[in-house]
């Protein structure tokens, strides 16, 4: 087998990939997990709804204020460390350079060393203020990204959000802005990813979620049995009409488009204009807080349309005077201060601030030290657990068309893993020549290079050595 496939060399980093998926599984079962056939029954991780993770602003403020205490505080502890590594560095050299009594070249290297930190430090903060413009730009994509399928996500329609097209937005701006080159082993794993994640994908979205009949319901069982009984694309139409159908898919692709370029810009911003990770965070942070403080207030003073061809009419689900909101800040002085309060106060807020810190944290260091392109794997492994857990706690009231829609999901989720870790070079082929360009091997090939050049000069030198010799005699 190993003559065929075999494994790549482990990175410690892959761990970053571990400790992302756990923090997205705690975030969901803090925020609510609603099987696909009981959309009725959350289940959470006390046993009861959160009177804070109801309001989507506010969860958003939580986690936008989590990144910035989290990357100032990064910011401390580095500045600070490199401040006495700095010390330290400088005061060897002096000492070095006093013992061989020469304190003027001791000055002028000591003054040298500090001009550099200076700096390099200088640059940073240049290039901070230089790119701010773009650093605006780009995190307000990324907030408006993430804000938009997390409330189309919220009422199902992530039915139609065609993920794998991600990899093509991915591509073409790693291409663009970091000239990324595909060797024949990715271009092979992709465009089988493109065509057979996306077909299954296309297949999962036409079967509705239960065959159920429910012509002897009524009530609430009645509205819930109709839900499940349709596709996607029926209950989009049923519900504001088959127009709608090309535009929520339109927003979901211009979503991801902004995702993936939010993250190829973040890399470049890491690794070639040495804007440092604790600084993204912070912007990150801030920005996102600015918005959501700003949404917060202003949509806890509209009110969303009640009419049923209205969108907005499903995407708002907080009600406060008789009337739907978005979200409102006002509801919160409702709260009754119960065992309930005092467990969302010390127990479920922290976790959630420290989890969504880490779940960016986690995403940053996975773009700066591995690459963008490991994040969609990620997520294909989140929603393959998600499936599986999903499938288990329904099993007893499955039926025909929730096993094709598991199958179907669980199929292209993990098609899609196995896919990307041949691109990803953490399995290799060793067949049809698809070895040849992977990156241990390009590394290996110019090391012998290197070696070879290297003793022939070696060579060379003897034999000049050898005639010179002769040439005595």
């Amino acid at each position: 087998m190993d003559k065929y496939i075999s494994f790549g060399q482990f990175n410690k980093k892959y761990f970053f990939i571990l400790g992302s998926l756990t923090v997205k599984i705690i975030m969901t079962f803090i925020s609510g997990f609603t099987p696909y056939l009981t959309p009725k029954n959350t289940i959470y991780i006390f046993g009861f709804k959160s009177n804070f993770f109801s309001h989507p602003l506010l969860s958003y403020c939580l986690q936008y204020f989590s990144l910035i205490c989290g990357g100032v505080i990064i910011e401390l502890i580095f500045r600070d460390k490199k401040k006495e590594n700095d010390k330290n560095k400088n005061e060897d050299n002096l000492n070095e350079q006093i013992s061989k009594r020469t304190f003027s070249l001791s000055k002028s290297r000591t003054s040298s060393i500090a001009l550099t930190n200076y700096i390099y430090i200088d640059r940073n903060k240049s290039n901070d203020c230089k790119y701010f413009t773009r650093i605006f730009f780009v995190y307000s994509l990324y907030y408006l990204a993430k804000i938009t399928m997390s409330s189309f996500d919220n009422i199902g329609y992530n039915r139609v959000k065609y993920w794998p097209l991600e990899f093509i937005f991915l591509y073409l701006f790693a291409k663009k802005i970091m000239n990324k080159v595909l060797y024949k082993h990715q271009i092979l794993s992709l465009t089988i990813l493109l065509f057979a994640c996306t077909a299954i994908y296309i297949i999962n979205s036409f079967i509705p979620q239960s065959n159920k009949d429910c012509s002897s319901l009524s009530g609430e069982e009645l509205e819930e049995c109709k839900m499940l009984s349709v596709n996607v694309y029926n209950d989009i139409s049923n519900k504001f009409g088959w127009y709608f159908i090309p535009i929520i898919i339109l927003i979901y692709l211009v979503a991801m488009i902004s995702n993936s370029y939010s993250s190829i810009t973040s890399k470049w911003f890491m690794d070639i204009k040495y804007i440092t990770l604790n600084r993204i965070l912070i912007y990150v942070g801030c920005i996102g807080l600015c918005y959501s403080l700003i949404l917060l207030f202003v949509l806890s003073y509209r009110p969303c349309s009640r009419e049923k061809k209205s969108i907005m009419s499903y995407v708002c689900k907080l009600e406060y005077q008789n009337d739907l909101f978005y979200d409102n800040y006002r509801t919160l002085s409702n709260i009754e201060i119960n065992s309930k309060f005092y467990i969302d106060v010390f127990i479920l807020i922290p976790v959630y601030i420290v989890s969504s810190f880490l779940s960016i944290f986690f995403e940053l260091l996975i773009i700066k030290d591995l690459d963008p392109f490991y994040l969609i794997p990620i997520d294909s492994t989140f929603f393959l657990i998600y499936e599986i857990i999903d499938y288990c706690v329904t099993y007893p009231i499955t039926n025909l068309y929730r096993n094709l829609k598991f199958v179907c999901q669980f199929c292209s989720n993990f098609i899609d893993i196995i896919l990307c870790l041949i691109y990803l070079e953490i399995i290799e082929l060793h067949f049809c020549s698809l070895d040849k360009q992977l990156r241990r091997t390009i590394i290996k090939r110019v090391q012998d290079e290197n070696k070879a050049l290297l003793n022939d000069g070696e060579e060379s030198v003897d034999s000049e050595n050898v005639s010179l010799d002769e040439t005595k005699d």
